[in-house]
């Protein structure tokens, strides 16, 4: 329509926000309508952002040198940029800004986006926004959308203690590294380390550890058990210890009567420091095969060392055997990716003896690992369909229920459970389900682990892992969380340390009395 009348009248509407403000109709002039569609630069983006964020940054953003080529440090667009950088608005990145080039309507938006936390893209049309550059009319729309929401930056920053922290700790480090009296001789990966670690700390969740870069590439090895070893489960909850989780029932670490929660300190008289990762003290220990280590423990307040033989085997997810004319034995020592199938293969054992009345399941010592096994196995017992575990994630709940694989009717038999303060995650879910289903099944021993919670590893090009919890797990009947709420037993049982000789094991013996 333009150039047709001496003095157009444009209609400029506005966009009507999500929280359905009424539309608005401005008469504005040819030239501020031209203007208006006049297309944004990449630099007069920057520029135009900079002034909201001149408050409440410490000058040491100055000290940020740009990747960006082509941008020159005399510049606004360059102390424009610092200030984004700073605040870990944009990236650092080795690429051409072409300051001069028009910035496509969708980048603009979804850079605003991220600078204000304030929705815009779902409020206008996004097809649109992609096919063209944007316009100083989207500027008005931004500061409109700001303006009605009352929109204050120096607001915004100081009730965010978050992001207050943030600038705080990237000053510190910044301060640190650049006026420190010692600055060369500050070991900068040393004091990374150390605040990663903190940041994993302040979850106060001890599942959550972030472990420094290994000399290892495969981290995962110490969590298999095809290696000469002592045979024990260990986890590195704080850096610079290994804790013993549980040693395996007749295995090196058991009959040297190392116990769940003994503290390894020591291993052949050199200290576990903090720089040194879960798997390289692991190599300390292992190898070569019947050859001894002897490793300093603490255990509470007592300090002692215990000479432990290596052992060249390899560990079997399941053990099973006939114990006498009435009773089957399935020992359940871990839950590892070949658990089900080997599980399976005990049941079909079972099948065989027509006999059996009673079977005993030993969950002791067993720390859980793969959730996925441990369900699948509740489908020998849960009905098809019914859930045996529900797992909540942030992004929404996963029940799992069972296939129903239906190859023993484990009504017909006398159910009794072993468990101890090592059956933990997988196993309390296993202990707990059957318990729900089978109501007469009896749980034997003590009370277990009481861990309700699921981790994953992240892992890092510098070899350094994150272990972390993503998701809680709850029993299916009444959606109990674990943690802090261990399953019981029905006949509680005394330990004896020193018995490592199942002959004379309390434990098995009153499962065996059981009828």
């Amino acid at each position: 329509m333009k150039g047709i009348f001496t003095f157009l009248l444009t209609i400029y509407l506005l966009f009507s926000f999500s929280y359905t403000q009424a539309a608005t109709i401005e008469i504005i002039s040819t030239e501020e309508a031209e203007r208006l569609e006049k297309e944004v630069s990449r630099e007069e983006f920057f520029n135009y952002y900079w002034d909201y964020f001149t408050k409440n940054i410490p000058d040491t953003y100055k000290y940020i040198n740009l990747n960006f080529k082509w941008v020159s440090k005399d510049s606004e667009l360059y102390s424009s940029l610092q200030k984004l950088v700073y605040l870990d608005l944009i990236e650092n990145n080795d690429i051409y800004i072409y300051k001069n080039k028009p910035i496509n309507a969708y980048v603009f938006y979804k850079l605003t986006e991220k600078f204000f936390n304030t929705s815009f893209v779902d409020q206008i049309w996004k097809n649109e926004l992609t096919l063209r550059n944007a316009k100083q009319k989207d500027f008005n729309f931004v500061n409109t959308v700001l303006e009605n929401n009352k929109y204050s930056i120096d607001v915004y920053w100081s009730n965010s203690s978050v992001i207050q922290k943030k600038l705080i700790f990237s000053d510190v480090y910044k301060t640190l590294t650049t006026t420190h009296f010692d600055q060369d001789n500050l070991d900068e990966t040393e004091m990374m380390n150390s605040a990663i670690q903190g940041l994993a700390e302040g979850t106060k969740d001890k599942y959550t550890v972030y472990f420094p870069p290994t000399e290892n590439k495969d981290f995962n090895e110490s969590l298999t058990w095809e290696y000469e070893w002592i045979w024990a489960y260990v986890d590195m909850d704080t850096p610079g210890e290994i804790t013993i989780v549980s040693p395996i029932i007749w295995s090196p670490a058991e009959k040297a009567w190392l116990k769940w929660w003994d503290v390894v300190t020591h291993v052949d008289g050199r200290k576990i420091e903090e720089g040194n990762s879960l798997q390289e003290a692991v190599s300390w220990i292992k190898w070569p095969a019947w050859t001894t280590v002897e490793l300093t423990i603490r255990r509470n307040s007592e300090v002692f060392n215990v000479i432990v033989t290596r052992w060249n085997i390899v560990i079997k997810d399941i053990e099973y055997e006939v114990i006498n004319s009435s009773t089957f034995y399935i020992q359940l020592k871990f839950f590892w990716p070949n658990t089900f199938n080997d599980f399976k293969a005990a049941l079909e054992e079972l099948q065989k003896n027509k006999n059996i009345t009673k079977i005993i399941f030993d969950l002791r010592n067993n720390p859980g690992w793969y959730l996925d096994q441990v369900t699948n196995m509740l489908s020998f017992f849960v009905p098809e369909w019914e859930p045996t575990a529900i797992v909540k994630y942030r992004s929404g709940n996963i029940a799992y229920k069972s296939e129903w694989f239906d190859l023993i009717d484990f009504s017909k038999y006398k159910l009794v459970v072993l468990q101890n303060s090592w059956s933990a995650s997988a196993s309390e879910i296993m202990i707990w389900t059957l318990k729900d289903y089978f109501p007469n099944a009896t749980l034997v021993w003590e009370n277990t682990f009481w861990k309700g919670s699921v981790q994953t590893m992240r892992e890092y090009n510098d070899w350094s892992s994150l272990k972390y919890t993503i998701a809680k797990w709850f029993t299916w009947w009444t959606e109990t969380w674990i943690d802090n709420v261990w399953i019981a037993p029905d006949i509680e049982v005394l330990l004896d340390w020193y018995i490592t000789d199942r002959n004379n094991d309390p434990q098995f013996k009153k499962a065996l009395e059981i009828r």
